[in-house]
């Protein structure tokens, strides 16, 4: 396992230059708000890309396989100005939603201020798809974990997403149209579907 690698969320944005490389020559997914989403794929390694207007990574989501169907999330960044804007989320959602992956917490295992703590309990309260306890060392779920077992200083619990059976957009046609007159916020305050995706 490359610990070397596994920087959640780190306090300076500089981490994230070293990534630009792999998304300057892919397709932009779709746009969200003025930003580009690509994905960058390599055998075990599944990297998303949030690039701004002057083609900057400004953020980014790299996951590594584990075996087992289970994807390992080695890096999450966002560059300051976009965070707390719901950026983070939809890189989650799009991993577990769209591409169907099952999405494992960080092998760091922190709730300190740069660790994903607040992230994984903000996709908990959001009940897009379903997230479960596993214990790395036996490799079972623990369905009715809670977050002092994982975070407890244990290195082999952590959290576990599990893929829905809708992706995004999908979702968000249906709440959409129960709403009926109404947008759907779904990514950030004050967004909207029409925002986020290329309808």
């Amino acid at each position: 396992m490359k610990i070397s690698k596994i920087i959640t969320t780190p306090p300076r944005d500089e981490y994230i230059d070293q990534h630009q490389h792999k998304f300057d020559h892919l397709d932009t997914l779709t746009t969200i708000r003025e930003l580009q989403f690509k994905k960058y794929s390599n055998g075990d390694e599944i990297s998303y890309g949030l690039l701004n207007r002057e083609n900057q990574l400004v953020g980014y989501f790299e996951l590594e396989y584990q075996g087992d169907g289970i994807w390992m999330v080695m890096n999450s960044q966002l560059a300051q100005a976009y965070k707390g804007m719901g950026y983070a989320t939809f890189l989650y959602d799009y991993a577990v939603m769209n591409d169907k992956l099952k999405v494992m917490s960080d092998a760091t295992n922190t709730g300190g201020i740069h660790g994903s703590r607040r992230l994984w309990l903000r996709l908990i309260d959001n009940a897009r798809y379903t997230i479960l306890g596993y214990d790395v060392s036996t490799h079972r779920v623990i369905p009715d974990a809670t977050p002092e077992m994982i975070y407890n200083n244990q290195p082999n619990t952590r959290w576990l997403a599990l893929p829905s059976n809708e992706t995004i957009n999908e979702s968000l046609e249906r709440i959409q149209s129960l709403m009926k007159d109404r947008y759907v916020v779904w990514y950030g305050p004050g967004t909207t579907t029409e925002d986020y995706f290329n309808y």
